[in-house]
């Protein structure tokens, strides 16, 4: 096979939002689908579309929205939230022809764990071109030209491979792009990262200079893979070059294991009619749609600044740590010693009022302390903490159309409604560059106030044997 940098196909990928709008936007995505889940495609649509258009353009009614808008909404709840993060896949019911939407692996995931950058690495280490997240006639030219690629996998495998050098040669986005994701010879997966490798060096040497891949056509479908692998916290990156994340030697291992094994095998359908057109890309949704449970083995490890967020934002002392114990366990420590700094600030003898409590069961609470010198009328009285966790690679914006969604028990908000303004639920968002630590006094008033939204998503039955119509006894 020869390789021939200038043979260039645009093999495109739907385009996301930013980095930071990527990840302050999944967590509404996500408890979305969780809320609705199973249900029909119809019941879904208009689920969700009343959600979007209240997260998005603050109204429930999305029929009354403009047409463009309408139309943003409708991006973000299956081009974004379902053809591009997997967050639903679609199923029909071949006796009624009723299509129902359920949620995916990696949805139940996020939505348990809060971890984001586990999240993308999936996602990436799913994603493969054919695949049927595009319109039916780009899929066909995709099969027609013989695609067969896992990019993000074959672009941490050549970085690798590069950074492994003697010299740990840096490659630059543009190489990337042209000798790799925008070329039909490695597309096709006809070429191996070392000769790709071999060629950019060869033609640095030679000083050979390449087409420049500019512009949202040429270039926009290559920066949204970057940015997916970023999110993953595989990559980092700057202005003109790409390598390798060195904290993440076991995921960058998963990645370049996975190259060749595809999770959809786009060459087995047959692609005409339109029934069969529907059937590939509900496939591909469905493989899609799975979690590699190899990734639990895998954590991702931030460190820096500990940020605590409130009326004066201020920086707490030290930093977090580099730690691979559970993601609820390392923000329980943060926040028990955060606590054990403020109070002992305030009176160091009280400092043995601040309690750990995460393991005991039925609480209500992860921490006992006390109002210390933020309530100057009752400093000894006690404050229900409850820390929940989570892990993006970008700081969340804060801003005024940023969302966040969280998980709480039954038995944490009757803590909430019985402690009142001494219960409190702290944020904690472990980020690649700090922590930020932000506290949501008395939640249950703020429901009230209908400032938050709480809704259960389990429910409990309780059935006495009057109910029971069949009784099966084994022998």
């Amino acid at each position: 096979m020869t390789y021939i940098p200038e043979h260039q196909y645009r093999c495109t990928i739907i385009r996301g939002k930013s980095q930071s709008d990527m990840e302050d936007l999944l967590p509404l995505y996500a408890n979305m689908v969780h809320k609705f889940c199973p249900c029909t495609e119809t019941e879904f649509k208009t689920r969700c579309c009343a959600v979007l258009s209240n997260a998005l353009f603050s109204t429930t009614a999305f029929n009354t929205l403009s047409e463009s808008n309408q139309k943003t909404v409708l991006n973000h709840l299956t081009e974004i939230a379902g053809t591009l993060l997997g967050l639903y896949y679609p199923s029909k019911d071949d006796q009624t022809n009723i299509v129902y939407m359920y949620e995916s692996e990696p949805c139940k995931y996020l939505v348990k764990e809060n971890d984001f950058p586990t999240f993308f690495k999936n996602l990436c280490l799913n994603f493969q071109f054919p695949n049927g997240a595009k319109w039916i006639q780009f899929v066909k030219d995709d099969i027609n030209n013989k695609i067969h690629i896992k990019p993000f996998c074959y672009v941490v495998a050549l970085l690798y491979y590069a950074q492994s050098q003697k010299d740990k040669v840096l490659l630059t986005k543009q190489e990337i792009g042209y000798y790799v994701l925008n070329n039909l010879d490695v597309l096709q997966g006809k070429v191996h990262y070392k000769e790709v490798y071999e060629r950019i060096i060869e033609d640095r040497k030679n000083k050979v200079k390449r087409e420049r891949l500019s512009g949202s056509h040429a270039w926009q479908h290559i920066k949204e893979q970057f940015n997916l692998l970023e999110l993953a916290n595989i990559i980092e990156t700057d202005a003109t070059y790409i390598w390798l994340n060195k904290d993440e030697s076991n995921s960058i291992a998963l990645f370049i294991k996975h190259l060749n094994n595809f999770v959809f095998d786009a060459y087995s359908y047959n692609l005409g009619n339109a029934v069969d057109n529907e059937f590939y890309i509900r496939e591909w949704k469905y493989f899609y749609s799975r979690f590699n449970e190899e990734l639990l083995n895998v954590t991702t490890k931030f460190g820096g600044d500990i940020v605590v967020v409130g009326k004066d934002e201020q920086k707490a002392q030290g930093g977090a740590t580099k730690t691979t114990i559970d993601l609820g366990d390392e923000g329980e420590a943060l926040v028990f010693r955060l606590e054990q700094e403020r109070v002992r600030n305030y009176k160091e003898r009280l400092v043995n009022k601040v309690l750990l409590l995460g393991k005991t069961k039925g609480l209500g609470y992860d921490i006992a302390s006390i109002e210390a010198d933020e309530n100057p009328t009752k400093p000894e009285f006690a404050r229900y903490i409850e820390v929940k966790s989570t892990k993006r690679v970008t700081e969340p914006s804060f801003d005024k159309k940023w969302l966040d969604s969280l998980n709480i028990t039954s038995k944490e908000w009757v803590a909430a409604e019985q402690y009142g303004d001494f219960y409190n639920i702290y944020r904690v968002y472990f980020t690649k560059s700090k922590t930020i630590v932000v506290r949501i006094q008395n939640p249950f008033k703020k429901s009230d106030e209908g400032l938050i939204e709480v809704y259960p998503t389990t429910y409990q039955m309780n059935f006495g044997s009057d109910v029971i119509e069949h009784r099966y006894c084994g022998e």
